[in-house]
Formats: C-alpha cells, structure tokens, sequence
C-alpha cells in the first residue's frame, strides 16, 4: 500500500492540474471550498496566484466565473457521482474541463484539463454547420427561386410563342403563322395530294376611313373584320392577318377553284352586311403553282384586278392576269429608264376660240416613244406610272418643261394665251406640290393668268377636303383651273359646285357621237354647255375631228373646241411656228418629231 508521501509524489507528476480541497458548509449548504492541495503541474500553468490554504471564493474571479462549483460540489457531496462541467478562462485565454470527484466525506479532487483544442475544432464544426445550414437554405432559396424562374421563363416563352405567331390588334394569326401553315400544306399536298388555297382580303376604303375618321375608328374595321373571320374558322379553314388592312384565308382539302369561290362569296356577305366591303383575289395549290411566293402572287394579281374594276368583289386567277402583270413590269421598268435617257417628250395641241376662230391656248400632252415597242399611248403608261408613283418624277418633269416653254413663248412671241397642263391626282396628293409649283412659277417668271391646272375628277377619290382646299390655293395665285374627262368615270354635277374649276372639257365620247341621228348626246352636251355657261365657265369639246361636229358645238354656243379638225398635237418647234404667224405648221401629224 503506497504511504500518503507516494501519492503526492504521484500527483505532482501528474501531466494536469489538481486540486483537492475540502467543502466548507453553511448548515446543509455547501458555501465555499478551502484549497488544502495544489500539484505541481496546477502551479505551472496557473502560477502562484493560487496557494494552498486559500478559499475558492479567494481565486474564482481569476480562474473564471464560468465554473459552478458550489452547485457541482453540493450534488456531489449528495449523490456521490462525479461532476463534470466546462468553462472559459478570459485571463488564461483557455476552455478548461473540470471534474469533481469525492474522496471521503469532508475531501473532494478537482482535475483540470485543457480542452480549447477541442473547443476550437468544436467551434469551428459549428461555424461549418451554419455555413452549411446557411448554404443549404441558400441552395433551397436558389433552387425555388430557379424553379420560380424556369416557370417564368416557361409562360414567357409561351407568351413570346404567341406573340411570335398572332396579330397583336386583332388576336388572329399572323403572317408568320401563314408562312409555317403554308409550308405544312405543301408538304401534306405531296404525301395525300390534296388542293389548297388562299384567299387574299384587302379591305376597301381604308385610306378614306383613316383620314376622315381616324386611326381608331380604322382599327375598329380591322377588328370587326377579324371577328368575322373567326367565325369562319374550321379545322380546315384558316384567318390570318397578313399586314395592315390585308387578310389571307388558307383553305385545305379542297376539291376545286369552286370550293374556294363559295367560301369567299360567303364571307363577301358577311362584311358587308356588316358594312365592310373588301377585294379579293384566289389562287389554288397546284392548279395555279407549285410555288409558294407564286401562289401568293397570283392571289395578289387576282385582288389587284378587282380593285382596278370597280372594288368589292372577288376573282381568282388567271393566267392573263400573269401575261397583264409582266407587261406592266416591263412597263413600268421601261418607264425608269425612258425618265434616266429623257425618252419623254411633250406636245402641244391647240385649242380655238369657236366664235372667232382665234388661238385660246395649248394643252401641254405627254409622249414617249421608244425604240423596242415605238410610240407608247399615255393611256398605256401614264396609270402603271401613277400606281408605281413614277408620277411623280415624271409629272415634275411635265411642268418643269411646259413652265420653260410658257416662259419662252412669252418671252419670243408675245404669247398671251392659255397653256394647260394636266397634273395627276398622285402629284397633288404630294404635301409640298403647292411650294413647288410656286417655286417653279417664280423662277420661270410666269403670269398665272397664262396658266391652267388640268385634273380629272379622280382627285375627289380620296381626301375630298384637303384636294378643294390646295385647288382654291391654286385657284387664289390667277391660275386656271380646267376638269377633263367630264361625263365619264365618276362624274357628278356636284363636282361642279365643290371644285373651283373655271374650265370644263367635254369628253370626246360625247363629241364622236354629238351628230347621231338620235341626238342623245347632242342634247346631253347642249344641256352641259348651258349649265356651265350660266355658271361663269369656259367649255371646251375635245376630239372634235369633223365639220358637221364643229357645226353642232356652234349651234349650241360650247366656246372652245380641240381636236384634228383644227389642230393636231405639235411639238414645240412647230408650235414656234404657228406663234410666230405661220399657219402651216396646223398641218403637221401627231408624233411629228
């Protein structure tokens, strides 16, 4: 058995520190804790702040305040079990583990061991598990907030998807929609070999709606339009809108040209029971084309013929129709080339005064003769020129060389007469045709009374308003104002109440036929020249080509006649001539050069 020296021996060789003490007690209440034992290794690590013989109560702000030492010191006088606690040192800057243990009744051991080693990786196992925790909360935000995303970008594509392909005014598809449903008709046709078609829409009058009810209100007529075509809608009927005021109907498995008519027709009256009226051209896959851009082509050529004849009807194509287009191409290339090479020239028909025979003036004519198709009529080119609006350039032209002509005329001859140039409804649609013509006016230093303006009535098609406003402006500068073509087209008596004419032409087709037996047309231009008379204007008869015609015109008091019977158009040279006093430059034919 070891003595009481062998055990302090061995303690003081102990690797940690070691207390033992005795419990000092209040009653049954442990108060306090007398040091009777201190190793040598406590000393070492603590130093000699602590001795033996001091109470607990003496060294506990210095060892730590995080030790309960009377709580474990009473439960273990009580019970006997061994007291283990942790606490940390701030002066040693360390995490200490305690153990209590009872040696007899009146003596207990107190081992220290430093455990900050342990406490660190502790902490440190903490920090990593709340990053770790913080993490996997961020991974859950981030995978719901990705999942959120995925959603949303899943109903944005499928709202892009709908924009992509559907109009955003109306709702139906759109043209490219069109374009994909055409491609899958085709390749369908080629595996089941059946027909489709298209039904090109262009709705009428939109121009009209627009500028004297507003955009709105043409929006409105788009949407109606569309309403309509929905109903039409089957699983092998289609409604797209293609561009502004253009629809296609796409038709599959039909069995004829006929099938299409009858599905066009309906619609026909459709809109216009409903107060919308529309041209429309058909064309058939593959009757018509195996092309694609054909096909649409073909349905716009069909369209366009509707529109030339009067609006508000349907036709399908026809190969003319192609023959007709191709013409108007070379035509119309033809037309920019004859403007780049100054092809274009104009001529001067005069026009007399029926009660004294003397000159009134000239009416400036346009035209062309080319060395491929010889002379070209105005009534072959001058529309294919107004639909391409190579008008403009060329009308332009017209007025910048009819002004030098009057300018050279005055200059040289004295002339004091009328010179009339025709003006197209296209150049006076142009905003700034009232600056120009003042402009040209003043440079050739002209006199507006030697001036006339000649238009047809299909300037009041569009925009009534505005055309009477820029005549009465043109009519205020002294400038003539002639309506040609009366009595044909969309003539009305009102116009001559709306348009500040102050001369009115009398169509040829009245004058061809003016000594007819029956009398009809003598009595209608009879009732004309006396209407007009009354009102202050001028007439004057074009195509007046025999004796017996220019007879009747006198009788009935029309105050200008034009025509071969006294003067055929002239080129300017020739009309020099007549100014100049000779008469036999009447003489020359039409198309002198």
């Amino acid at each position: 058995m070891l003595e009481p020296a062998e055990y302090k021996i061995t303690l003081d060789n102990a690797s940690i520190p070691v207390v033992i003490g005795k419990p000092i007690n209040d009653g049954d209440k442990v108060v306090d804790f007398e040091i009777l034992y201190l190793n040598q290794f406590f000393n070492k690590i603590f130093g000699n702040f602590v001795q033996e013989g001091m109470f607990y109560s003496q060294v506990k702000e210095s060892l730590g305040t995080g030790m309960p030492w009377v709580d474990s010191v009473t439960k273990l006088m009580e019970t006997g079990e061994t007291q283990i606690n942790t606490f940390y040192s701030p002066n040693f800057s360390c995490w200490y583990k305690t153990t209590l243990d009872k040696i007899s009744d009146n003596l207990v051991s107190f081992f220290l061991i430093d455990i900050s080693q342990d406490k660190e990786h502790e902490q440190q196992l903490r920090r990593q598990n709340l990053r770790l925790a913080a993490l996997t909360d961020e991974l859950s935000f981030s995978k719901e907030n990705l999942r959120s995303k995925l959603e949303n970008i899943e109903s944005l594509n499928e709202e892009l998807g709908y924009i992509a392909y559907h109009d955003a005014l109306t709702g139906i598809s759109n043209k490219q929609q069109f374009n994909a449903d055409l491609q899958r008709c085709k390749k369908e046709n080629q595996i089941d070999g059946m027909k489709f078609g298209i039904i090109l829409i262009d709705l009428d009058n939109m121009k009209f709606i627009n500028d004297s009810q507003g955009h709105a209100a043409g929006d409105e007529v788009i949407c109606n339009a569309a309403i309509i075509l929905k109903s039409f809608s089957r699983e092998t009927i289609h409604a797209y809108r293609f561009s502004g005021d253009e629809f296609i109907v796409l038709c599959e498995q039909i069995t004829s040209r006929d099938t299409l008519l009858n599905i066009a027709d309906a619609l026909l009256e459709s809109f216009n029971t409903r107060g919308i009226e529309f041209s429309a051209g058909i064309s058939v896959f593959p009757d018509d084309t195996q092309n694609l851009e054909e096909l649409l082509k073909f349905a716009d050529m069909a369209m366009y013929d509707v529109k030339k004849k009067g609006r508000n009807n349907i036709s399908y194509f026809q190969t003319v129709m192609q023959d007709k287009f191709l013409r108007r191409v070379t035509l119309q290339n033809k037309i920019t080339d004859a403007l780049e090479t100054n092809q274009f020239k104009l001529y001067y028909q005069p026009q007399f005064d029926v009660a004294s025979g003397r000159l009134r003036g000239f009416e400036a004519l346009l035209r062309w003769y080319d060395e491929t198709l010889g002379w070209i009529s105005p009534e072959q080119f001058v529309s294919v020129a107004e639909e391409t609006r190579l008008i403009l350039p060329l009308g332009e032209w017209v007025l910048e060389t009819a002004l030098t002509t009057l300018e050279d005329w005055c200059t040289n001859y004295g002339f004091d007469a009328i010179l009339s140039v025709n003006v197209s409804p296209v150049q006076l649609k142009k905003p700034d045709f009232f600056y120009v013509l003042k402009q040209k006016i003043k440079k050739h230093h002209i006199n507006t009374a030697n001036l006339e303006i000649e238009i047809t009535e299909g300037v009041l098609i569009d925009n009534k308003e505005e055309t009477v406003k820029l005549l009465q402006q043109i009519r205020a500068m002294g400038i003539g104002i002639s309506l040609d073509d009366f009595g044909t087209g969309y003539s009305s008596l009102n116009y001559l109440h709306i348009l500040p004419i102050t001369t009115l032409k009398i169509d040829k087709s009245f004058i061809a036929n003016i000594t007819s037996k029956t009398g009809v047309e003598a009595n209608i231009t009879d009732s004309i020249v006396s209407m007009v008379s009354k009102m202050g204007l001028d007439t004057i008869a074009e195509g007046v080509e025999r004796p017996e015609q220019f007879s009747v015109l006198k009788q009935i008091n029309c105050k200008t006649v034009q025509g071969f019977l006294k003067g055929k158009p002239m080129n300017k040279e020739r009309c020099d001539k007549l100014l100049s006093g000779d008469t036999t430059a009447l003489l020359t034919i039409e198309n002198d050069g």
